[in-house]
């Protein structure tokens, strides 16, 4: 094990140590980022692909650089605020002006958008012919799935699940209702997962984690743990459907693993993980022009309708310079390949600035809006390692629909 790796799990060790204080929030986005980056770097560092390859200094810098920028702008932020009076966690926990909302209006609003996903899960299968878990080839069945506009429904799966949380929370009886909206969330689950997609599940998921954990009690050790346990579970259950005819086995061979075939089951949540790095270091030596914007922002020109044209008219390579099959690069890659090192350092040390001060807004004047929005930046933050999940069109719509639909639910005195 390199020292790299050594002091990368150290510094994990120490952050979740700290977490165990009384009064730290678990869910900080400084505490949150660093906590996934140190541990990313340090399992990339282990080098047990041959894919992987040492990294020259030059190139270590230039990974670095986004998450530094990062945490600059987290820190600078947390200076500013240092001696604001932000509500404790445990007294967030008991504050009701949480739900200050119409449960009538939400129950319906979550009736409505179930409808929607349902017509345009129908709408899609009939535009295809077929649903990707049940495909001969679901790999390509799965990137089929789609339809320009309609299909933006489907993601209403992370707004149903969401909303019936908050709705959980919010209501001590009526069962019939907590019943209804358990079968509509557990549908529109099974249906989302059946076209093999699954991040916007992992997000609908930690949304209502974030939720549970700042206005309840319920969010302890045990409960972290089985939620852990089922988040792992459906990523296995949804790889073994995307792998197809191939095998453990099969994939192990493919990455050239360096450790015995007796642990092959960890070859996949390895790879994925590390390769992500390992494919920024190599491209960001061979890229020799920029996109300026393309896919920083790649929601406006999804939206426009000119997405692909672009695409297609300049000969844009989604994954250049890949190693392996393993096609995904970290979300600094998203403005590295747009704007070259300005791009990784100014773009994540605004990001860094403006999440935290969200964080900081949230925790000094509590709503529902906030911590739902929170929830989806800090999810976005969690997989930062994989991509930039905030340029998605799925993204920008269900974090502007959360916007709308809480508004309508909540009184006109209700401060945002």
């Amino acid at each position: 094990m390199s020292w790299i790796s050594i002091i990368s799990f150290a510094l994990c060790i120490v952050i979740v140590a700290f977490s165990f204080r009384p009064k730290s929030d678990v869910l900080s986005p400084g505490r949150v980022f660093a906590f996934v980056w140190l541990l990313v770097i340090g399992l990339t560092e282990l080098k047990l692909s041959r894919l992987q390859h040492d990294w020259s200094v030059e190139v270590w810098l230039q990974v670095l650089i986004g998450p530094v920028a990062f945490m600059i702008g987290v820190m600078l932020v947390y200076i500013f605020k240092f001696d604001k009076n932000v509500w404790r966690i445990d007294y967030l926990r008991i504050y009701k002006g949480f739900f200050e909302i119409d449960k009538y209006k939400l129950f319906r609003v979550i009736l409505v958008l179930f409808i929607l996903f349902v017509v345009s899960y129908i709408v899609i299968f009939l535009k295809t012919g077929e649903i990707p878990v049940f495909a001969a080839k679901p790999w390509k069945a799965r990137a089929e799935f789609t339809m320009f506009g309609v299909g933006l429904f489907l993601h209403n799966v992370v707004l149903i699940v969401f909303f019936s949380g908050v709705y959980f929370v919010l209501e001590s009886g009526n069962k019939f209702r907590k019943f209804i909206l358990i079968l509509l969330s557990l549908i529109s689950i099974v249906l989302y997962a059946a076209t093999l997609q699954r991040y916007q599940i992992f997000l609908a998921i930690f949304m209502v984690v974030a939720l549970l954990y700042y206005s309840t009690s319920r969010i302890n050790f045990k409960t972290t743990l089985i939620t852990g346990v089922i988040i792992v579970g459906f990523f296995y259950l949804v790889s073994s459907f995307r792998l197809g005819e191939f095998v453990i086995y099969i994939l192990y061979q493919i990455s050239k693993m360096k450790f015995s075939p007796d642990y092959a089951i960890f070859t996949e949540p390895y790879m994925y993980v590390v390769m992500n790095l390992e494919n920024f270091a190599r491209s960001i030596t061979k890229i020799d022009s920029y996109t300026y914007g393309y896919y920083t922002f790649d929601f406006l020109t999804a939206i426009t309708g000119i997405k692909h044209w672009i695409s297609e008219y300049f000969y844009l390579n989604e994954t250049p310079f890949l190693i392996s099959s393993f096609n995904t690069y970290s979300a600094f890659w998203t403005f590295y390949r747009d704007f070259g090192v300005l791009g990784i350092f100014i773009i994540p040390f605004v990001g860094g600035i403006s999440i935290s001060s969200f964080y900081y807004s949230f925790r000094l004047k509590p709503t529902l809006l906030r911590c739902a929005l929170y929830g989806m930046l800090m999810f976005g933050i969690i997989f930062s390692f994989f991509n930039s999940l905030f340029g998605f069109l799925w993204f920008i719509y269900n974090f502007l629909v959360l916007i709308v639909v809480i508004k309508y639910v909540s009184p006109d005195n209700v401060q945002y």
